[in-house]
């Protein structure tokens, strides 16, 4: 039973923020405690909300598209909390109901009458610290655009490549069908214990690579001038000097989300084909 609800809006418009007050309101008479997050709370005029890394809920209620879920998973406390995601996006690949049907979602999610899918995270490593995990991918390009860099690639003991591409994704399955597939990759069940390596504008022509995620991908960005950057799920950006070396591996953690139907890459794959 989930007692305490965190609620995570985009911001940008109208009709989230309009449908997380209307949240706040329904949940609110049913006796259950609704934490919304600090920037959502401040403009609803409310003084009670907390910054997302400090959002301990029984359940989180994501009301935006994408870049909403894929923000929240990054930065909550517990990262496998539970999701429910409502669709107010662009394209709401990962989300699960549209906002006419929130309330009967979270009737259900009471009920007890939901599944609960597992999604597998990556970790990266910069020089062997950790930096974040993403449920996407981990992307490598350089700071100058048009300018290719020269990559050395491993996975576990095994060197796979040395090659120049403008860039170089390191993809999760759920993010086989965001930026990794947009650069040619192909689409990965989401049970799939895998890793998807996609070269963007490879200077010798190469398809992505899948390796089971028990290796650890070691990105080595060789370049004697050129400086590259690392970006996680499009949340997480961090400037690499050169000769710098970054780890991904898969995360100890997973990205749990309410479902109510069964066969969501099907309906991932319909979204997909139907906004291009």
């Amino acid at each position: 039973m989930f007692k305490k609800i965190g609620v995570v809006s985009r911001l940008d418009i109208k009709e989230a923020i309009k449908l997380s007050n209307e949240v706040l309101k329904f949940l609110s008479k049913k006796g259950l405690e609704v934490i919304l997050e600090e920037e959502l709370a401040k403009i609803l005029g409310l003084n009670s909300g907390v910054p997302l890394n400090k959002l301990n809920a029984d359940l989180i209620l994501t009301i935006g598209g994408d870049g909403t879920i894929l923000k929240t998973c990054m930065n909550i406390p517990n990262p496998e909390t539970p999701i429910l995601s409502v669709d107010m996006g662009r394209r709401g690949y990962l989300t699960e109901v549209p906002p006419e049907h929130t309330f009967d979602a979270i009737e259900e999610c009471l009920a007890g009458k939901y599944k609960i899918e597992e999604h597998s995270k990556l970790s990266v490593f910069y020089e062997e610290k950790f930096l974040v995990d993403g449920l996407n991918e981990a992307l490598i390009t350089s700071k100058t655009p048009l300018k290719p860099l020269y990559f050395d690639v491993s996975a576990g003991s095994y060197r796979l490549i040395e090659i120049r591409a403008d860039g170089l994704i390191v993809a999760t399955p759920t993010g086989s069908t965001a930026h990794a597939f947009s650069a040619g990759g192909p689409i990965l069940e989401t049970n799939l214990e895998a890793f998807d390596l996609v070269f963007i504008c490879p200077l010798k022509p190469i398809r992505s690579i899948i390796i089971p995620d028990r290796f650890d991908v070691t990105i080595k960005v060789l370049n004697e001038k050129l400086g590259a950057v690392l970006v996680v799920d499009g949340c997480y950006i961090k400037e690499l000097p050169i000769n710098s070396r970054v780890l991904v591996k898969k995360s100890i953690h997973k990205a749990l989300f309410i479902r109510f139907e069964t066969k969501f890459l099907c309906r991932r794959l319909s979204r997909l084909v139907s906004r291009m």
